[in-house]
């Protein structure tokens, strides 16, 4: 019994201090970022991949970021555009990289301009494997290159600190703003500060 009592006072101990030091110290840095409007230079444009529903439906989040994915392109007409993700589910018809590439055509932006990384199934693997894309493509290492990621307002924080995992030096953000409401996606932030620390450990 008394054994009992330790572990759940340990236990619960642990989680108090890790939703006290989330709270306190990454969540400041997440608000930050979510409520600034990055627009920076690159050559090389990632957009981070998002849900695909059922079959081939994208996401609201997905329409969000190839929107202002496309509008990017408009204005910077010299850079290229990587677009992210794979098939997630067992569902999915299409990968997320080929259907936020096949809605940017819809938006006028030339496919000779869309570079597919379509293997990943997470933002760490977005990194990781547009790494080596944007290497082949470009002929450089990825210190050499310009690069900027576009994501989700609330999203921007996290993924700034996976790209520098990854060796992205000096990487650049594009922001989508969240239409479902920047307050429900940090509260999903808030519960994820612990699975990135654990990745960022191990990967």
């Amino acid at each position: 019994m008394k054994k009992g009592i330790k572990f759940l006072s340990i236990f619960l101990a642990v989680v108090i201090g890790y939703f006290a030091v989330t709270a306190s110290i990454y969540m400041p840095f997440v608000i930050k970022d979510a409520k600034t409007v990055y627009n920076d230079d690159c050559d090389y444009l990632m957009v981070l991949g998002n849900q695909v529903i059922g079959k081939d439906t994208p996401s609201p989040l997905m329409l969000d970021r190839v929107a202002r994915a496309a509008e990017y392109a408009k204005e910077n007409e010299d850079c290229m555009i990587v677009v992210c993700g794979g098939i997630t589910t067992d569902e999915q018809t299409i990968s997320e990289s080929a259907l936020m590439a096949k809605l940017l055509n819809e938006y006028g932006i030339n496919p000779d301009r869309i570079i597919l990384e379509d293997k990943s199934t997470t933002t760490f693997e977005n990194f990781e494997f547009a790494k080596k894309v944007i290497e082949e493509h470009s002929r450089k290492n990825i210190k050499d290159v310009k690069v900027a990621f576009l994501s989700s307002d609330y999203h921007i924080h996290r993924a700034s600190v996976i790209a520098e995992h990854f060796g992205f030096a000096d990487i650049g953000k594009v922001s989508a703003v969240s239409e479902e409401g920047l307050f429900k996606s940090l509260v999903r932030e808030y519960f994820v500060g612990y699975d990135l620390l654990i990745r960022l450990v191990t990967n």
